[in-house]
């Protein structure tokens, strides 16, 4: 029963901290111990066998200096024994002569000095040589003894010893060496120390070296650490043990936890569904979802609420409605806009099928409905038809209806989504564009044939007058003073820019009228527009720079040639005096349109009269200065944008003009445009 309470109000955190803690401390601690338990036994053993292997040196150290010692109180001694026992270690002493002295030793006698060598007899032996000086000074004979090293080792060993070692004798070049105890691993714990040889040993070295047993050692770590492994596996289980007590306590109360909000239903509401007995943070958690599913609740009330009144207001100013059925069932679900679109009010009836196609024309009914089932049975997934609405108040409206079908996967209907939307004021005004294009198109066609009879009979007198001029000139030439003639030459010019005014106008006017659009050339248009102007390239002596290449348009050939032969000939007309016209026709790639250009290198037109100059009747000089109509640069525009083209002009002031026009690559289809 304690435990049981205490769990209950154990915190989610702590309990979960508490567990992860409890195992990861014992696993640290005993990977701890374990790594320092090691460390520390290793440290002990290195220590141990570095003060054995001093003893060890200074023990054989001793032994070589009792010798050394023995040898120089007999040195002089020739009826020595030819053996002798020192200290337990059989040293071989004896006496001889020159003749018996060998290759390795004679040199020393000579010079009456030690000398020393190392022999593989009897598995390592260390001989000297010490030379025994006469009266004289000088060595006669010398006594040689020899050291097996076998029998100085086993004076190294000591009983219940848990180490081996080697003594290693170095003399000449040369090395022999001795072991006891057990051989030393290579991994071994070991140690050397370096032996203090007499002053009669010469230049040898000895060191001795000693190597702890490892199975031994092993077995003390291999307890060591069996002792370590059964406590932390006995921690182990035990903070594992506490861990899954307590996380299946949690866990159920979680898992009942995530069942409720797994199985949580906004639409039957309710936030019981969390709660958790107790007081712990579980118990708070659960309070905290029942509480959070209040409110998103009534916020999702809320929200449908606004949803609703938001598309009912939608509806209401778009005059749409919508209605959602399923093939097959005849109840049907409508919006308030459709009813209201119907004639009817919601509630009253019941949206079914019949309904709607009661509130249907007679005349509609059959088309509509035959729309809709081919539809449904496969036809295709859309439909779109206008139909007239019979409202309950017997007035006629008409209406849109669209429709999509949804399918499932093997292609069967599922569900029918339409609207409907009140038209009749836009097709009302559809009706009255109808007419007023028909009232243009009737208007376009009576302004043409106006144009065309008012510029035949306006310049059929133009004619007759200036056939009547040539008649009084000729009949009266020799009466007529110079103010007479002048008189006349007014006439005449007058005449003339009258005529050019009229063909500059129907020109005008026709621009867009009986287009036959097409592929077009542009390089050859732009020579038959060149071929018009001979007359004044000449005169002029002018240099005209066509490109090589130019692309074929979609256009009428006719307004294309009349297009380049205005603005080249505008370019003719209004050059500067002293220089020769310099015009450069160019062309480039823009993506969806070409653009041209036709720069000169004339007078120029000022920034605040470009847009005017393209003007009907529009001259930016006097008649006195340079001819023309004022109409060119009008009827270029109206056959550039007749296309959706653009058309400007560039360039600095007196300093040449750049014109340049745009020109769409999808063609268009011929419109007919007003004057």
């Amino acid at each position: 029963m304690v435990f049981d309470r205490f769990s209950q109000r154990l915190s989610t955190r702590v309990a979960a901290a508490t567990s992860a803690l409890a195992l990861f401390f014992v696993v640290c601690m005993g990977v701890g111990a374990w790594l320092v338990a090691l460390s520390m036994m290793r440290a002990q053993a290195e220590r141990q066998m570095a003060e054995l292997a001093h003893a060890h040196a200074a023990h054989v150290s001793d032994i070589l200096d009792t010798i050394a010692s023995h040898v120089a109180e007999h040195a002089q001694d020739a009826s020595l024994p030819p053996s002798l026992a020192i200290a337990g270690v059989q040293v071989d002493i004896r006496v001889v002569g020159m003749a018996e002295l060998g290759d390795w030793n004679k040199a020393a006698m000579i010079l009456g000095v030690t000398a020393g060598r190392i022999s593989t007899d009897g598995g390592g032996m260390f001989e000297m040589m010490i030379p025994v000086l006469a009266g004289t000074k000088a060595a006669d004979k010398s006594i040689v003894w020899r050291l097996r090293l076998d029998r100085l080792s086993q004076r190294l060993v000591t009983p219940g010893d848990v180490s081996g070692g080697e003594v290693v004798l170095r003399v000449g070049g040369r090395s022999a060496q001795a072991a006891w105890g057990a051989p030393i691993p290579g991994n071994a714990i070991s140690a050397e120390a370096e032996v203090l040889l007499p002053n009669g040993f010469g230049r040898g070295q000895a060191v001795i070296r000693v190597g702890g047993k490892s199975r031994e050692l092993d077995l003390s770590l291999g307890q060591y650490a069996l002792w370590l492994s059964l406590i932390g596996v006995a921690a182990t289980a035990l903070a594992a043990a506490l861990a899954t007590v307590t996380s299946r306590r949690l866990t159920r109360r979680l898992s009942a936890l995530a069942d409720a909000a797994g199985s949580f239903d906004f639409a039957a509401g309710s936030g019981a569904h969390f709660h958790v007995d107790g007081d712990d943070e579980i118990a708070r958690l659960g309070k905290s979802f029942a509480g959070m599913v209040e409110r998103l609740d009534q916020a999702y009330r809320d929200l449908d609420r606004r949803s609703q009144a938001l598309l009912s207001n939608a509806e209401r100013v778009a005059q749409v409605g919508s209605a959602i059925w399923e093939p097959g069932h005849s109840q049907q679900v409508w919006s308030d806009q459709f009813h209201t679109i119907l004639g009817l009010n919601p509630g009253d009836v019941m949206p079914s099928r019949e309904v709607f196609f009661d509130r249907v024309h007679p005349d509609d009914r059959p088309r509509l409905a035959a729309a809709v089932s081919a539809a449904v049975q496969g036809g295709g997934n859309r439909v779109v038809e206008d139909f007239r609405i019979i409202r309950g108040d017997g007035v006629e409206r008409v209406a849109q209806f669209r429709a999509e079908v949804a399918r499932d996967d093997d292609g069967h209907a599922i569900r029918v989504d339409a609207t409907i939307q009140d038209i009749t004021e836009r097709k009302r005004m559809e009706d009255q564009l109808d007419g007023v294009v028909r009232d243009l198109k009737r208007s376009n066609e009576e302004l043409e044939q106006f144009a065309y009879v008012a510029s035949h009979d306006l310049r059929q007198p133009l004619r007759t007058v200036r056939s009547y001029l040539t008649l009084i000139e000729d009949s009266i030439e020799d009466k007529l003073d110079d103010e007479t003639r002048e008189f006349m030459d007014f006439i005449r010019d007058g005449v003339k820019r009258m005529d050019a005014l009229i063909t500059d106008l129907l020109a005008y006017s026709r621009v867009g009228r009986r287009v036959a659009d097409g592929p077009v050339d542009v390089g050859r248009m732009i020579d038959l527009s060149l071929l018009d102007l001979q007359a004044q390239i000449d005169e002029t002596q002018a240099v005209i720079t066509v490109p090589h290449s130019l692309p074929v348009i979609e256009g009428d050939s006719g307004e294309l040639t009349r297009l380049f032969q205005n603005l080249i000939g505008n370019a003719l007309k209004y050059r500067k005096a002293e220089q020769v016209p310099r015009i450069v026709v160019a062309c480039r790639d823009c993506g969806p349109h070409w653009q041209f250009s036709i720069s000169d290198n004339g007078i120029g037109i000022p920034p605040e009269h470009r847009e005017r100059a393209f003007g009907i009747f529009q001259r930016l000089h006097g008649r006195h200065e340079y001819e023309g109509t004022g109409i060119g640069l009008a009827i270029c525009r109206k056959i550039v944008e007749r296309q959706g083209g653009q058309i400007w002009v560039e360039g600095k002031d007196c300093d040449g003009a750049i014109f340049q026009f745009t020109w769409p690559k999808m063609r268009r289809a011929a419109v007919s445009l007003p004057v």
